[in-house]
């Protein structure tokens, strides 16, 4: 039995966590799904180099899945962080810079469904301004992706 119906997809970044990224894919493949989806799969990295990116787009093109969804850069994902979108400073400025990138990565592989991950409370900075500026910065991804 296989799940090539891709309302039924599989999510890289948390399964087959055993093999190298560049596996997984093919992994995903012979497991029967053609549907895949990740969190962004650069932690340190919302801007990788372009060898990394071709690197990913041909280990999915070549396994025969397709990605139905992606996260936008989230920080440390998983690790303490639970996104970038409502973190003032370095990673709001990281998830800006994350937006064209995540797009062009993911609609070269026709997927056009992507996640925003809201980020925890930071102490010292009221919930209304974290609010406000995940608000701006969805805003922001939206009007990129179109």
């Amino acid at each position: 039995m296989g799940f090539t119906d891709t309302r039924f997809n599989v999510n890289l970044s948390i399964l087959f966590t055993e093999l190298p990224l560049l596996e997984r894919p093919a992994a995903a493949r012979a497991a029967g799904f053609t549907a895949v989806e990740l969190w962004w799969p650069w932690v340190d990295a919302p801007t990788p180099e372009r060898s990394e990116l071709d690197a990913l787009r041909d280990a999915l093109r070549d396994a025969g899945t397709q990605l139905t969804g992606l996260n936008f850069y989230a920080g440390q994902l998983p690790g303490p962080d639970r996104g970038a979108l409502s973190v003032p400073g370095a990673e709001s400025e990281k998830f800006r810079a994350n937006v064209p990138v995540a797009i062009e990565f993911a609609t070269s592989l026709g997927c056009t469904t992507f996640n925003a991950l809201y980020g925890n409370r930071v102490e010292g900075v009221g919930a209304a301004e974290q609010d406000a500026l995940a608000l701006e910065n969805l805003v922001f991804a939206a009007r990129a992706v179109g």
